[in-house]
Formats: structure tokens, C-alpha cells, sequence
């Protein structure tokens, strides 16, 4: 696993040595995988925003929460209000929790059989319905590129398919 800056997702608070630490974990592995490990003590913390059962904490419930933007995404999500979610939030200033789980998301990318996606604090949560669209219509649209590239479609549609089968067989 190769890990590009620029293309790799490294914008979750890791430090270098850990990043350095992640390189070395997964040096010379191919193709998807997603995996959390618990870093080595020496490395310290990552932050993490996760809270709920996922994290051994007691529900979120629905009071507590607000729709909001989170990052630069374009749609909601359910995200803590730091206002009225005070018993679930172990830092009120900064909203995350420090811990020692980190998840990492590598695959293919170009000519490269294994980068780094994205690596952050916590376990894995299910991806959020419209972060899926998005990544569904990327996929499609570098699948239909590479497609155009090679290839087309006929213009003629089945009736008119039809109509040039019918005057073919009126000649004979």
C-alpha cells in the first residue's frame, strides 16, 4: 500500500509517525481492505467524533442531535449539538474524543494496486446514504469515460431497425 498526498485522504488529525507507522503496517499489501487496529502506545492518540453504542456509550437520542453540514459534504448528517448534547460529549471544545483505534481504507487506484484512502480515529461506521450516491455516480461517470473512449452506440433504434428490415424484404 502506497500512500500519495493529494490523493490519499489525510485530513483526520494523524501526525506524521503515524501515518509513517500505517505505510510500514500495511507495506506491500494489494487490493481493497478496510482494517482498524489499535496503535501502538507510543504513538498516541487520534482524535474521534464517533458517539453512541459504536463507541460504548448510551444511545444518541434524537434531542441531543441536529442536522447539520459536517465538513464539505452537501447534504446532513445527524451530528451532535454541543448545546444540548453535554452528556455525550467528552470535550465540549473541540467535540472529539482521543483514542487509539484507527481505521484504514485502502484499494486500487490508477496504475497503483494499493493506496491509502483514508485512514481516522475509531471504528468503522456505515457510510451515510448520500456520501454512497456520490461515490456510485463518480465510479459510473470514470466507467462511462473509459466506455466513450472505445466505444458507442448505434443511432438506429429497434423500430427503425424494423422499418429497414420490412423494405429489405419488400425487395426480394
Amino acid at each position: 500500500m502506497k500512500i500519495i498526498h493529494g490523493t490519499s485522504h489525510l485530513d483526520h488529525d494523524l501526525t506524521e509517525d503515524q501515518i509513517n507507522y500505517i505505510a510500514a503496517r500495511y507495506e506491500g499489501r494489494d487490493g481493497h481492505f478496510i482494517d482498524t487496529f489499535e496503535l501502538p502506545e507510543e504513538l498516541g492518540t487520534v482524535p474521534c467524533g464517533l458517539y453512541g453504542p459504536i463507541m460504548g456509550d448510551p444511545p444518541v437520542e434524537r434531542e441531543h442531535t441536529e442536522m447539520k453540514k459536517r465538513g464539505n459534504r452537501e447534504y446532513l448528517s445527524r451530528v451532535i449539538n454541543p448545546t444540548i448534547g453535554e452528556p455525550f460529549i467528552a470535550d465540549p471544545m473541540t467535540l472529539f474524543r482521543q483514542v487509539q483505534i484507527v481505521t484504514v481504507i485502502a484499494g486500487p487506484h490508477k496504475e497503483e494496486s494499493c493506496i491509502l484512502y483514508t485512514a481516522f480515529g475509531g471504528p468503522l461506521a456505515p457510510q451515510e446514504p448520500l456520501d454512497i450516491e456520490a461515490q456510485i455516480i463518480a465510479a459510473h461517470k470514470a466507467e462511462r469515460e473509459e466506455f466513450e473512449k472505445a466505444s458507442g452506440f448505434s443511432k438506429e433504434t429497434k423500430k427503425l431497425q424494423d422499418k429497414i428490415e420490412e423494405l429489405s424484404l419488400k425487395r426480394h
